[in-house]
């Protein structure tokens, strides 16, 4: 199969796939002989951009979505932050082909001319707040702005000013504290509880 085959096949599929094409998938789509022969196809695709790999095991075919492709990265992740709260309305400013998500154990960073992926690490008992929208999972808008607080505190800095660039009268107050309950450390929640209400 040639080149232009094989962009006509990747043009069929590439809606339902968001542009996100793990090579699972791409095994399945290409006819193929053997592994060489997949390789220099897919080397082909990639020498006309048409497809371009933003990391190993993971092509995009642009336009994709970078939130499929966080979400297929690591599944046991959501989307939070200043993602959610800039969709929220939260914050002002959104964040430039940058996605923050938070997943249970280490922290990565998948940096790409394409785009970025942060997925920082949290302890298992506080990985909640979420629902699945088309088949990416995102925080509320009231556990985005923990994860928010929670990684502030732990040395990751937002662009934007926590103190003053939330609006926080958009954050429902009593979900925040019944989610503070999670939370075994005094400190984090005295914190919160200083920046949600140090302009009441």
């Amino acid at each position: 199969m040639n080149t232009a085959a094989n962009v006509l096949k990747l043009q069929k599929f590439h809606q339902n796939q968001s542009g996100v094409f793990a090579l699972s998938d791409l095994k399945n789509l290409i006819e193929h002989k053997s592994i060489l022969h997949f390789q220099r196809q897919i080397q082909a695709l990639e020498d006309h951009k048409i497809l371009f790999q933003f990391m190993r095991g993971f092509y995009v075919m642009p336009p994709f979505e970078l939130e499929v492709l966080s979400q297929r990265i690591c599944e046991k992740s959501y989307i939070s932050m200043a993602n959610v709260l800039a969709k929220n309305l939260l914050i002002g400013t959104v964040p430039h082909h940058t996605i923050y998500a938070v997943k249970v154990g280490k922290s990565r960073v998948y940096e790409h001319s394409l785009g970025t992926i942060i997925h920082l690490g949290i302890v298992p008992h506080l990985f909640f707040g979420y629902e699945v929208k088309t088949g990416v999972c995102y925080a509320n808008k009231e556990k985005a702005f923990l994860d928010t607080l929670y990684f502030y505190q732990k040395g990751f800095k937002p662009y934007f000013n926590i103190y003053q660039d939330i609006f926080l009268k958009k954050l429902d107050k009593k979900i925040i504290h019944r989610y503070l309950q999670k939370y075994k450390n005094p400190r984090f929640i005295k914190f919160v509880k200083g920046v949600l209400h140090g302009r009441d």
